[in-house]
């Protein structure tokens, strides 16, 4: 490259880098944003071929209405372009939900419209007593109620822990344990009550199960579109190695294409790999590098994609659950361990519910997934596939039958597509790290670290809520930081 020299370097295209990175050059702010994979996105990567568009995991954009792309594009001045694939008001049925009471014997279906405003159809599917029902109807009312400074005292509170004060029917315990699992990727003990309610209640007022025409990707396309219109440069299949630190002050990044030069570089690849690889422990203050070693990883999100050669899916999104399945850290110790439940949970998306276009005429394809280690070498992923593949035959042979080819995808694929492993267990993880107790709120990692002009985005620091809508938001204030700081450098010199 003849231009070697930038106001920002952005390492990682994942929904934290590349909403930083496009804010930073729609401000005039010369950005390079670089990626280690051919493909941009990170885990917010779309597929478009062979006449399929689908997105590599189980996607769900919460919340619909209000989310951090939203407000991007708008800054971006392409909200025309802001077109989610679900309207808050649809009004068809959208979702197919199975559960199973540990006492019964088979599962009970049915198919519901968005939202939880209306609770029936769950005490259907419950088949829940009154006293049942009015017990969900109280804990549902506190939890979205629950105001922000209330929420906030929650950070060092587990869901469980939360949870344990009030009463709480069996079937809604199990399904809130099945959210923690699909919504943080995290058992219910662990999770902070905070983001978890914080969550719930995105879902029932600003609602839940976005999706985009063409998947997740769309809103990476857009962004990098609009980055590369207004200037700023993008170069794929480059590694970088090491975050050049010079008197305290990132100074540039050594890639596998060559040295690049900038004042702030902003990383979007994870804080564990960023402060202990790529910038080195030698940098910081041992109980800086302690607090980020403490940082627990989430949990992986393994997938598999059904090519089916005939529509026989009726909604967009299927949610699989049990009294028995979802995983808290005793059940999800044995699963480590190859000792698979009777069930497991799975959520599953049918991307031709929302896009027309999904698959060829006459097809569907079926991205389904469930939680499971983030450690890339993990031992059980095989037998958690065989385990989906065997349960979504059983609860729905019409599409076993239907089946043309499989993919699957693991915390191995994932990590090489986004974050390396660094620490023992870490780098398939969904969503990040930090998303447990003690971790949340006023704990979460900050995205300004003690190294000037390097900053953290993405769901690793900074932001609040779920999965990319946390990352988005992160990369939204990460940008603003970024500005401020050149700017007080530009007044200083």
């Amino acid at each position: 490259m003849s231009e070697q020299n930038f106001d920002v370097i952005v390492i990682g295209s994942g929904p934290g880098g590349t909403s930083c990175a496009t804010l930073l050059q729609k401000k005039g702010i010369r950005t390079l944003l670089l990626e280690k994979n051919e493909v941009l996105g990170g885990k917010m990567f779309s597929v478009d071929k062979d006449g399929y568009a689908y997105d590599l995991f189980p996607h769900g954009q919460v919340p619909i209405r209000g989310n951090a792309f939203e407000d991007i594009f708008a800054t971006l001045g392409v909200s025309d372009e802001y077109v989610p694939a679900l309207d808050i008001d649809d009004q068809r049925e959208m979702i197919t939900l199975a559960y199973r009471r540990k006492e019964w014997k088979d599962y009970r279906i049915i198919s519901q419209k968005q939202g939880l405003t209306d609770p029936t159809p769950f005490f259907s599917l419950w088949e829940a007593t009154p006293e049942e029902c009015e017990q969900a109807m109280v804990l549902m009312t506190e939890m979205i109620t629950l105001p922000p400074e209330e929420l906030a005292k929650l950070d060092n509170v587990t869901m469980e822990e939360w949870l344990s004060t009030r009463k709480v029917p069996t079937p809604l315990y199990s399904y809130l344990g099945f959210q923690a699992n699909a919504s943080l990727a995290e058992p219910i003990d662990l999770v902070a009550a905070s983001e978890f309610i914080l969550i719930m209640q995105h879902m029932m007022i600003q609602g839940g199960g976005g999706q985009y025409k063409g998947g997740f990707g769309l809103l990476t396309n857009v962004m990098v579109r609009e980055f590369e219109k207004n200037g700023g440069t993008v170069i794929k299949n480059c590694r970088v190695e090491k975050v050049i630190v010079e008197d305290g002050a990132t100074t540039g990044v050594v890639t596998s294409q060559g040295t690049f030069r900038a004042p702030v570089v902003v990383s979007s690849a994870g804080i564990h790999p960023t402060i202990l690889k790529l910038v080195g422990e030698e940098h910081f203050d041992k109980t800086y590098v302690n607090y980020v070693k403490s940082l627990v990883p989430g949990w992986a999100f393994t997938s598999i994609r059904y090519f089916l050669n005939k529509p026989v899916m009726k909604t967009g999104i299927y949610a699989v659950w049990s009294d028995e399945s979802w995983l808290n850290m005793e059940r999800f110790r044995k699963v480590k361990a190859g000792q698979l439940p009777e069930d497991i949970t799975l959520f599953m998306v049918n991307h031709s519910f929302f896009d027309e276009h999904a698959a060829p005429p006459g097809k569907q394809v079926l991205v389904s997934g469930t939680v499971c280690s983030s450690n890339p070498d993990a031992k059980e992923i095989q037998a958690v596939w065989d385990k989906m593949d065997e349960q979504t035959k059983k609860l729905f042979p019409e599409i076993w039958d239907s089946i043309e080819r499989k993919e699957y995808n693991g915390p191995k694929q994932i990590s090489k597509l986004t974050r390396d492993s660094v620490v023992p267990g870490g780098g398939g993880e969904c969503v990040g790290v930090a998303q447990i107790v003690g971790q949340c709120g006023a704990m979460k990692p900050k995205s300004e670290t003690s190294v000037r002009g390097l900053y953290i985005a993405g769901a690793d620091a900074g932001a609040a809520g779920m999965g990319t809508h946390q990352s988005g938001l992160s990369g939204t204030y990460v940008a603003r930081m970024v500005e401020h700081y050149l700017n007080k450098r530009a007044k200083a010199a």
